[in-house]
Protein backbone atom coordinates (compact mmCIF):
# COMPACT_ATOMS: atom_id res chain seq x y z
CA UNK A 1 0.00 0.00 0.00
CA UNK A 2 2.82 2.40 0.94
CA UNK A 3 4.57 1.76 -2.39
CA UNK A 4 1.30 2.38 -4.25
CA UNK A 5 0.83 5.75 -2.55
CA UNK A 6 4.43 6.82 -3.21
CA UNK A 7 4.25 5.71 -6.86
CA UNK A 8 0.92 7.50 -7.27
CA UNK A 9 2.22 10.76 -5.80
CA UNK A 10 5.37 10.72 -7.95
CA UNK A 11 3.40 9.90 -11.10
CA UNK A 12 0.82 12.60 -10.41
CA UNK A 13 3.50 15.23 -9.80
CA UNK A 14 5.30 14.27 -13.02
CA UNK A 15 2.12 14.51 -15.11
CA UNK A 16 0.69 17.71 -13.66
CA UNK A 17 4.02 19.53 -13.50
CA UNK A 18 4.98 18.52 -17.03
CA UNK A 19 1.67 19.72 -18.49
CA UNK A 20 1.10 22.85 -16.40
CA UNK A 21 4.65 23.79 -15.49
CA UNK A 22 6.45 22.97 -18.73
CA UNK A 23 4.20 22.32 -21.74
CA UNK A 24 2.02 25.42 -21.31
CA UNK A 25 4.78 27.88 -20.43
CA UNK A 26 6.30 28.45 -23.87
CA UNK A 27 5.38 31.66 -25.72
CA UNK A 28 5.86 29.90 -29.08
CA UNK A 29 2.65 28.21 -30.25
CA UNK A 30 4.41 25.50 -32.28
CA UNK A 31 6.68 24.58 -29.38
CA UNK A 32 3.67 24.56 -27.05
CA UNK A 33 1.78 22.23 -29.39
CA UNK A 34 4.80 19.91 -29.62
CA UNK A 35 5.19 19.82 -25.83
CA UNK A 36 1.47 19.24 -25.33
CA UNK A 37 1.47 16.30 -27.75
CA UNK A 38 4.55 14.91 -25.99
CA UNK A 39 2.38 14.58 -22.88
CA UNK A 40 0.71 11.48 -24.32
CA UNK A 41 3.76 9.19 -24.53
CA UNK A 42 4.89 10.52 -21.14
CA UNK A 43 1.47 9.68 -19.65
CA UNK A 44 1.60 6.18 -21.17
CA UNK A 45 5.04 5.54 -19.66
CA UNK A 46 4.00 6.90 -16.25
CA UNK A 47 0.87 4.70 -16.38
CA UNK A 48 2.93 1.59 -17.11
CA UNK A 49 5.39 2.38 -14.32
CA UNK A 50 2.40 2.86 -11.99
CA UNK A 51 1.01 -0.58 -12.97
CA UNK A 52 -1.90 1.01 -14.82
CA UNK A 53 -3.15 -0.91 -17.85
CA UNK A 54 -2.13 1.61 -20.52
CA UNK A 55 -4.74 3.88 -22.05
CA UNK A 56 -7.62 1.67 -20.95
CA UNK A 57 -6.43 1.95 -17.37
CA UNK A 58 -6.42 5.73 -17.75
CA UNK A 59 -10.05 5.67 -18.85
CA UNK A 60 -9.32 6.19 -22.57
CA UNK A 61 -11.49 3.26 -23.58
CA UNK A 62 -13.04 3.26 -27.06
CA UNK A 63 -16.07 1.24 -26.02
CA UNK A 64 -19.36 1.17 -27.86
CA UNK A 65 -20.94 4.61 -27.61
CA UNK A 66 -17.83 6.53 -26.49
CA UNK A 67 -18.46 9.24 -29.08
CA UNK A 68 -22.09 9.51 -27.93
CA UNK A 69 -20.86 10.04 -24.38
CA UNK A 70 -18.50 12.75 -25.62
CA UNK A 71 -21.18 14.66 -27.53
CA UNK A 72 -23.81 14.36 -24.78
CA UNK A 73 -21.24 15.56 -22.26
CA UNK A 74 -20.28 18.47 -24.51
CA UNK A 75 -23.95 19.49 -24.79
CA UNK A 76 -24.40 19.40 -21.01
CA UNK A 77 -21.32 21.50 -20.30
CA UNK A 78 -21.97 24.00 -23.07
CA UNK A 79 -25.66 24.54 -22.25
CA UNK A 80 -25.07 25.06 -18.54
CA UNK A 81 -22.26 27.54 -19.21
CA UNK A 82 -24.44 29.42 -21.71
CA UNK A 83 -26.98 29.65 -18.89
CA UNK A 84 -24.24 30.88 -16.54
CA UNK A 85 -23.22 33.75 -18.82
CA UNK A 86 -26.84 34.51 -19.70
CA UNK A 87 -27.61 35.01 -15.99
CA UNK A 88 -24.49 37.15 -15.58
CA UNK A 89 -25.76 39.35 -18.42
CA UNK A 90 -29.28 39.50 -16.94
CA UNK A 91 -27.91 40.57 -13.55
CA UNK A 92 -25.66 43.21 -15.20
CA UNK A 93 -22.43 41.54 -14.10
CA UNK A 94 -21.47 41.36 -17.77
CA UNK A 95 -22.32 44.18 -20.17
CA UNK A 96 -22.01 43.16 -23.82
CA UNK A 97 -21.66 46.09 -26.21
CA UNK A 98 -21.10 44.37 -29.56
CA UNK A 99 -19.77 41.39 -31.49
CA UNK A 100 -16.30 41.42 -32.98
CA UNK A 101 -15.48 41.04 -36.67
CA UNK A 102 -16.69 37.77 -38.33
CA UNK A 103 -13.15 36.88 -39.44
CA UNK A 104 -11.89 37.12 -35.86
CA UNK A 105 -14.82 35.05 -34.58
CA UNK A 106 -14.19 32.25 -37.11
CA UNK A 107 -10.52 32.00 -36.18
CA UNK A 108 -11.29 32.11 -32.47
CA UNK A 109 -13.95 29.40 -32.72
CA UNK A 110 -11.50 27.03 -34.42
CA UNK A 111 -8.76 27.80 -31.90
CA UNK A 112 -11.06 27.43 -28.90
CA UNK A 113 -12.53 24.09 -30.05
CA UNK A 114 -9.08 22.55 -30.62
CA UNK A 115 -7.08 23.96 -27.73
CA UNK A 116 -9.77 23.48 -25.12
CA UNK A 117 -10.40 19.90 -26.22
CA UNK A 118 -6.73 19.05 -25.73
CA UNK A 119 -6.57 20.94 -22.44
CA UNK A 120 -9.73 19.31 -21.08
CA UNK A 121 -8.73 15.83 -22.26
CA UNK A 122 -5.25 16.02 -20.74
CA UNK A 123 -6.50 17.48 -17.45
CA UNK A 124 -9.04 14.67 -17.23
CA UNK A 125 -6.36 12.05 -17.83
CA UNK A 126 -4.31 13.50 -14.97
CA UNK A 127 -6.92 14.12 -12.26
CA UNK A 128 -9.42 11.38 -13.11
CA UNK A 129 -7.98 8.73 -15.43
CA UNK A 130 -4.67 8.44 -13.59
CA UNK A 131 -6.24 8.75 -10.12
CA UNK A 132 -8.88 6.07 -10.73
CA UNK A 133 -6.50 3.87 -12.70
CA UNK A 134 -3.85 3.90 -9.98
CA UNK A 135 -5.97 3.83 -6.83
CA UNK A 136 -8.94 1.73 -7.92
CA UNK A 137 -8.91 -1.52 -5.94
CA UNK A 138 -6.41 -0.12 -3.44
CA UNK A 139 -8.93 2.16 -1.70
CA UNK A 140 -12.70 2.20 -1.48
CA UNK A 141 -14.12 3.89 -4.55
CA UNK A 142 -15.64 6.73 -2.48
CA UNK A 143 -12.13 7.72 -1.34
CA UNK A 144 -10.77 7.52 -4.89
CA UNK A 145 -13.67 9.75 -5.97
CA UNK A 146 -12.92 12.27 -3.22
CA UNK A 147 -9.18 12.32 -3.97
CA UNK A 148 -9.96 12.97 -7.65
CA UNK A 149 -12.26 15.92 -6.82
CA UNK A 150 -9.76 17.47 -4.42
CA UNK A 151 -6.86 17.07 -6.86
CA UNK A 152 -8.94 18.73 -9.56
CA UNK A 153 -9.51 21.72 -7.27
CA UNK A 154 -5.79 21.78 -6.46
CA UNK A 155 -4.85 21.47 -10.13
CA UNK A 156 -7.09 24.41 -11.01
CA UNK A 157 -4.80 26.70 -9.00
CA UNK A 158 -2.41 26.56 -11.98
CA UNK A 159 -5.01 28.48 -14.02
CA UNK A 160 -7.12 30.57 -11.64
CA UNK A 161 -4.80 31.06 -8.68
CA UNK A 162 -5.89 30.33 -5.12
CA UNK A 163 -8.93 31.82 -3.44
CA UNK A 164 -11.69 30.38 -1.30
CA UNK A 165 -14.31 31.13 -3.96
CA UNK A 166 -12.29 29.50 -6.75
CA UNK A 167 -11.65 26.43 -4.60
CA UNK A 168 -15.35 25.99 -3.80
CA UNK A 169 -16.18 26.51 -7.49
CA UNK A 170 -13.62 23.87 -8.54
CA UNK A 171 -14.85 21.34 -5.99
CA UNK A 172 -18.47 21.74 -7.10
CA UNK A 173 -17.50 21.50 -10.77
CA UNK A 174 -15.24 18.55 -10.02
CA UNK A 175 -18.23 16.64 -8.62
CA UNK A 176 -19.96 16.71 -12.04
CA UNK A 177 -16.84 15.79 -13.98
CA UNK A 178 -15.81 12.98 -11.64
CA UNK A 179 -19.33 11.57 -11.37
CA UNK A 180 -19.67 11.40 -15.17
CA UNK A 181 -16.32 9.57 -15.33
CA UNK A 182 -17.31 7.20 -12.52
CA UNK A 183 -20.75 6.30 -13.88
CA UNK A 184 -19.75 5.78 -17.52
CA UNK A 185 -16.46 3.99 -16.82
CA UNK A 186 -14.40 6.01 -19.28
CA UNK A 187 -13.12 9.52 -19.85
CA UNK A 188 -15.40 10.64 -22.68
CA UNK A 189 -18.54 11.89 -20.92
CA UNK A 190 -16.36 13.71 -18.41
CA UNK A 191 -14.17 15.25 -21.13
CA UNK A 192 -17.28 16.18 -23.10
CA UNK A 193 -18.68 18.20 -20.19
CA UNK A 194 -15.29 19.78 -19.52
CA UNK A 195 -14.77 20.61 -23.20
CA UNK A 196 -18.27 22.04 -23.64
CA UNK A 197 -18.07 24.47 -20.73
CA UNK A 198 -14.52 25.45 -21.67
CA UNK A 199 -15.58 26.20 -25.25
CA UNK A 200 -18.34 28.46 -23.95
CA UNK A 201 -15.82 30.13 -21.63
CA UNK A 202 -13.43 30.57 -24.57
CA UNK A 203 -16.09 32.20 -26.73
CA UNK A 204 -16.66 34.77 -23.98
CA UNK A 205 -13.08 35.28 -22.76
CA UNK A 206 -10.93 33.83 -25.54
CA UNK A 207 -8.17 31.25 -25.22
CA UNK A 208 -6.22 33.70 -23.03
CA UNK A 209 -9.08 34.04 -20.54
CA UNK A 210 -9.44 37.82 -20.44
CA UNK A 211 -12.39 40.22 -20.86
CA UNK A 212 -12.70 41.20 -24.54
CA UNK A 213 -10.57 38.18 -25.46
CA UNK A 214 -13.63 36.39 -26.86
CA UNK A 215 -16.18 37.13 -29.54
CA UNK A 216 -17.75 40.03 -27.61
CA UNK A 217 -16.70 43.53 -26.67
CA UNK A 218 -17.79 43.72 -23.04
CA UNK A 219 -17.28 45.14 -19.57
CA UNK A 220 -17.68 43.45 -16.18
CA UNK A 221 -18.91 44.52 -12.76
CA UNK A 222 -16.88 42.36 -10.37
CA UNK A 223 -18.38 44.15 -7.34
CA UNK A 224 -21.84 42.66 -7.84
CA UNK A 225 -22.86 39.94 -5.40
CA UNK A 226 -24.14 37.97 -8.39
CA UNK A 227 -20.59 37.61 -9.70
CA UNK A 228 -19.94 35.32 -6.72
CA UNK A 229 -23.31 33.56 -6.45
CA UNK A 230 -24.05 32.61 -10.07
CA UNK A 231 -20.67 30.89 -10.75
CA UNK A 232 -21.43 28.60 -7.79
CA UNK A 233 -25.16 28.15 -8.44
CA UNK A 234 -24.79 26.93 -12.02
CA UNK A 235 -22.12 24.24 -11.36
CA UNK A 236 -24.22 23.03 -8.41
CA UNK A 237 -27.29 22.83 -10.67
CA UNK A 238 -25.24 21.03 -13.31
CA UNK A 239 -24.12 18.44 -10.75
CA UNK A 240 -27.73 17.78 -9.79
CA UNK A 241 -28.58 17.28 -13.48
CA UNK A 242 -25.52 15.07 -14.10
CA UNK A 243 -26.30 12.98 -11.01
CA UNK A 244 -29.88 12.35 -12.17
CA UNK A 245 -28.99 11.90 -15.84
CA UNK A 246 -26.17 9.38 -15.37
CA UNK A 247 -28.26 7.33 -12.96
CA UNK A 248 -30.62 6.63 -15.86
CA UNK A 249 -28.26 6.74 -18.84
CA UNK A 250 -25.74 3.95 -19.47
CA UNK A 251 -23.36 2.92 -22.24
CA UNK A 252 -22.40 -0.75 -21.87
CA UNK A 253 -22.70 -0.91 -18.11
CA UNK A 254 -20.91 -4.28 -18.01
CA UNK A 255 -17.72 -2.58 -19.27
CA UNK A 256 -17.60 -0.10 -16.40
CA UNK A 257 -14.74 -1.13 -14.08
CA UNK A 258 -15.79 1.28 -11.29
CA UNK A 259 -19.27 -0.11 -10.56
Amino acid sequence: MKNTIITFIIGYIVLTYYFNGIALTSSNQLITLFLVMLFFPIAFIVAKLSSVNGWKGLGVRFHKGWHVNLMIGFSIGFVFWVLLYYLLVLTNVIHITSLKEPSFILLLVGEVFLTFFLGSFINDIIVRGYVFGTLQGKFKIKWVFLISVLLYALDDIWYAGFSFHNTVFSIILGLSLTYAFYKTGSIWANTGIHWGLNVCYGLVYGSVGKPNGGIFLMTEDATSIWSDIIPLLIPASMFLFVFIFYNFYRVKKDDNPYL
